[in-house]
């Protein structure tokens, strides 16, 4: 029987070396929200390239995933993802000196690339280490770990710039990058007997998605994907803050601590999925953290502009908490598929939650955009309340499609 040395020596320094990774991509994935007067004021930019940049992000992401699961597959984590991090200080570098909006867009798609492997990459190495059982709660620990990037890019980054400016902090981002890629290539290893092991089928690194996408139970899980990780980033970085200043007309300050508590929430929620996965089973919770999520949707939906703003603040903490149930999703269908197909099923279902955020937050914008401003210039609570119905229709949807899967389980128990 096949031992999993989960808490040795060795599995902490790749768990470490993988948190870190994962931190650094949240950090930049959140980075332009706090800086953005700044980006806009010294690159000459205005609101709808800021826009265009936030989106490539996500879209360049999505499109990064069955590549890099076929390479994962192939090479392993310890040499994929140290290789993909060369983009990042890259587009870190370019940040730094950028002059023209071609400039940081450039620097955002090549961070894009460059971060889009950190945390299936975990994934992928993290399932050599653990048993199936512990798989869900190590994923959640990481990504619970690598929000505090995204805390990082609020107050703390904020303060930072106003002592050194961004500049010099996407300098700072770069040698942080390049440490951490170092550290992985050099001091952790892709399974505890040494080097990844390589298949039958790395001659057609591409072999093994159309089993994946002619699976019947992965199209159980995709679409929830796509509406739970979508949902969750298509609005925590970047519809959460402007629904605040135009529908309620909160300060900065208030804006500030209402997504500090979004991210507590999705903190909380990542520790809670990985704790309660073993107890309760994936897809019961992933039922109860979907129909949470609907609820909180249905809140934006129905009743925008009546509320207090203190029950969307804790609607806030509730969205986040609830979504970031999405991560046990990922383990859940590692385990659909043999262990040398595991790296490209996580990353074709990554794909749909990219996919999710890039599609929501445009078009949530637009229909935003279409209902146009009121007389003091902020755009229109009506105009929150259609956008809200989307990802609520999806939410709904997906729910649905899953409900078999849930019926699966249940008769093997």
């Amino acid at each position: 029987m096949r031992q999993f040395p989960t808490f040795s020596p060795t599995f902490r320094t790749v768990f470490v070396a993988f948190g870190l990774a994962f931190i650094m991509t949240s950090f930049l994935r959140a980075a332009n929200a706090v800086i953005a007067p700044d980006l806009m004021r010294d690159i000459g930019m205005n609101a709808s390239q800021l826009g265009q940049m936030t989106s490539m992000y996500y879209a360049t992401y999505a499109l990064m995933q069955l590549p890099m699961g076929a390479a994962l597959d192939r090479y392993g984590s310890r040499f994929v993802i140290p290789l993909l991090m060369i983009p990042t200080v890259i587009g870190c570098f370019v940040y730094a000196f950028a002059t023209s909006f071609t400039h940081i867009s450039v620097a955002r798609l090549l961070i894009g690339v460059g971060t889009a492997g950190a945390l299936m990459g975990a994934v992928k190495t993290f399932g050599h280490w653990v048993s199936r059982e512990r798989l869900a709660a190590m994923t959640a620990s990481l990504v619970a770990i690598g929000t505090v990037g995204g805390i990082l890019s609020t107050a703390p980054m904020a303060w930072l710039n106003g002592i050194i400016g961004w500049r010099s902090i996407f300098w700072g981002c770069a040698i942080i990058v390049a440490a951490t890629a170092v550290g992985i290539r050099v001091f952790t290893r892709d399974t505890p007997e040494g080097p990844h092991p390589h298949t039958a089928t790395a001659d057609n690194p591409f072999h093994g998605f159309g089993d994946i996408f002619r699976s019947q139970l992965f199209w159980y899980v995709a679409p929830l994907y796509f509406s739970m990780l979508g949902t969750l980033l298509a609005v925590q970085t970047l519809w959460a803050g402007p629904f605040l200043y135009d529908v309620y007309g909160a300060s900065t300050t208030t804006t500030g601590l209402s997504l500090l508590l979004m991210s507590v929430g999705s903190i909380c929620g990542y520790l809670i999925s990985g704790a309660l996965f073993v107890r309760i089973g994936v897809t019961r919770l992933i039922l109860s953290a979907q129909a949470l999520l609907i609820v909180c949707l249905g809140a934006w939906t129905f009743a925008a502009g009546f509320l207090p703003l203190w029950t969307f603040q804790v609607i806030y903490i509730l969205f986040g908490a609830a979504a970031a149930f999405n991560v046990i999703m990922l383990p859940q269908v590692r385990a659909m598929f043999p262990d040398m197909m595991s790296g490209r099923a996580t990353t074709a279902l990554n794909v749909f939650g990219f996919a999710g955020a890039w599609v929501l937050q445009w078009v949530m914008g637009s229909v935003i955009q279409y209902f146009g401003r009121t007389p003091a210039g902020a755009y229109q609570s009506i105009g929150y309340q259609w956008a809200f119905s989307i990802p609520l229709s999806i939410a709904v949807i997906g729910l649905l499609l899953y409900l078999p899967i849930h019926r699966l389980a249940l008769r093997k128990e």
